[in-house]
């Protein structure tokens, strides 16, 4: 018994020591990006005409926000663009909310249509602007974005949540590695959060460190995932995933791979596949795992482009058990994904996908929830029979302290000196102003570490569970709506 508790104790160590080493690795390099991104300042412009893009936003019960958001994404800087809204089923007032406030007429709804989505009920254009609504029955998220892609007309699909805004140059920002690079493949920017932000024509007019803990946890969980994790993942090309909340794909490619996966998708390369009937709780994990799947099956090189400089401001849970709810379902999501690419897993003709991507994601992403728990489980049996020494454990919590103020601070740091040679907008992300701010930003990431980590590894247990009992429940959260002057 004691040589198995030793050789647990061995695993155990080994297993999260590599974790802090990937941590920490990932931390250097992305300050090493920084610094090159700095040095750098690429802003090159193109002939964007000839680069037209489709926004599809998928609606559920919008009505707080959706007119404004709308308006807004009307409004960016880029010449040739359209905007699709596709109202999912909603029991609410969004199309009442969008005919008031934008001058809808309906169009024809027949039509040739590359993917297979719920009844299309109604077609609306707006007589005054690129603004296209879809009103169908409900379908979920993916077979939305299925019924926005068959409407589009443009060379690239920006998918972009409804309570969600971007900066005024995002576009430009996200389409340039596409022309610059054909293994490109996907696209993303920055997530940051607007609650207590006061947005006006795409640009905040005000923002605070907010009192809310639970919206302060994401703040800092939004820094260290976009502007560390997913920088370095890009660049070693293991991103396996871009958030749906502001993604962009190529059209083509989208239509080839059978869209988003969907119980009412019957794509013929999906159906070869995985069979048809499929879907998951997170379409945007699956989508770019399928693309790296597509294009290396078919000899192509793939890439997917995380971009630290566009922003997207979209609202985050203010109450813990939506949070939870959220944060169960982006694990469910993971899990599911792993699940149907399970074949891509350590296979070498996947390349880094294969070797490095996929694992990375299935034994620190998915499997750290079950992991941790059972190193509870292990240190109370272990202190129980006298094995663990209990000063060995303070100055390791202790270390942990230490660790995370550094990291978070250097986090912090490394990106308000990248952010002083970017726009406004990415200054403003940051959400803190002062010395005071940053100090509470740090105390709340230390405070967390105990409390909100316990908290998330619990929910995405949840995640797990519902995932190996085909639970495929997604519920919103309530919505106070972004902020107008």
């Amino acid at each position: 018994m004691y040589l198995f508790l030793r050789i647990l104790e061995k695993l155990l160590i080994l297993y999260f020591v590599s974790y802090l080493l990937i941590d920490i690795g990932l931390f250097l390099y992305s300050f090493v990006v920084f610094r090159r991104r700095q040095q750098r300042r690429e802003k090159k412009e193109h002939d964007w005409e000839k680069h037209p893009v489709s926004i599809i936003v998928p609606a559920y019960n919008e009505e707080v926000s959706i007119a404004y958001c709308t308006e807004m994404l009307l409004k960016l800087d880029y010449p040739s663009y359209e905007l699709i809204v596709v109202n999912d089923g909603s029991s609410d007032q969004t199309v009442a909310e969008l005919k008031s406030n934008f001058h809808l007429k309906e169009v024809d709804t027949s039509g040739a249509m590359p993917l297979q989505t719920q009844a299309i009920k109604h077609i609306y254009k707006d007589e005054k602007s690129s603004l296209t609504v879809i009103d169908k029955a409900n379908g979920g998220k993916a077979d939305s974005l299925n019924a926005g892609i068959n409407l589009a007309s443009g060379k690239y699909v920006c998918t972009i949540d409804a309570d969600s805004i971007l900066d005024n140059q995002a576009l430009k920002s996200v389409v340039r590695p596409f022309i610059t690079d054909r293994r490109t493949m996907v696209t993303g920017g920055q997530l940051a959060v607007s609650n207590d932000v006061v947005l006006k024509d795409n640009r905040v007019v005000s923002s605070k460190i907010p009192g809310n803990i639970w919206v302060l946890w994401q703040i800092i969980e939004y820094i260290k995932s976009f502007l560390v994790a997913r920088i370095g993942l890009s660049k070693i090309n293991a991103l396996l995933l871009m958030s749906g909340a502001f993604s962009m794909y190529r059209y083509d490619e989208l239509v080839r791979i059978g869209g988003f996966l969907s119980p009412q998708n019957k794509h013929p390369y999906i159906k070869k596949l995985m069979g048809l009937g499929r879907q998951t709780v997170c379409e945007d994990m699956e989508i770019v795992v399928r693309m790296f799947r597509y294009r290396k099956e078919n000899k192509q090189k793939a890439k997917a482009v995380f971009l630290p400089g566009p922003v997207c401001w979209t609202e985050v849970p203010e109450k813990g058990k939506n949070l939870f709810k959220q944060r169960a379902r982006w694990h469910q999501g993971l899990a599911e994904s792993l699940s149907i690419h399970r074949s891509m897993i350590f296979e070498p003709k996947y390349g880094t996908t294969g070797m490095v991507g996929l694992p990375y994601y299935f034994l620190f992403e998915m499997l750290a929830p079950p992991l941790k728990v059972f190193a509870i489980i292990f240190i109370i049996v272990a202190s129980s029979i006298g094995m663990l020494n209990l000063q060995w454990l303070v100055l390791m919590l202790l270390g942990i302290i230490l660790l995370t103020a550094i990291i978070t601070s250097g986090i912090t740091a490394i990106i308000e000196y990248w952010s002083h040679g970017q726009s406004e907008t990415n200054r403003n992300a940051l959400r803190y102003n002062s010395f005071a701010d940053w100090t509470k930003l740090i105390g709340a990431g230390i405070f967390g570490e105990f409390t909100y980590s316990f908290y998330k590894m619990i929910a995405q247990l949840k995640g797990i569970m519902n995932f190996w009992g085909h639970k495929s429940e997604w519920k919103k959260f309530e919505r106070k709506g972004i902020q107008k002057k």
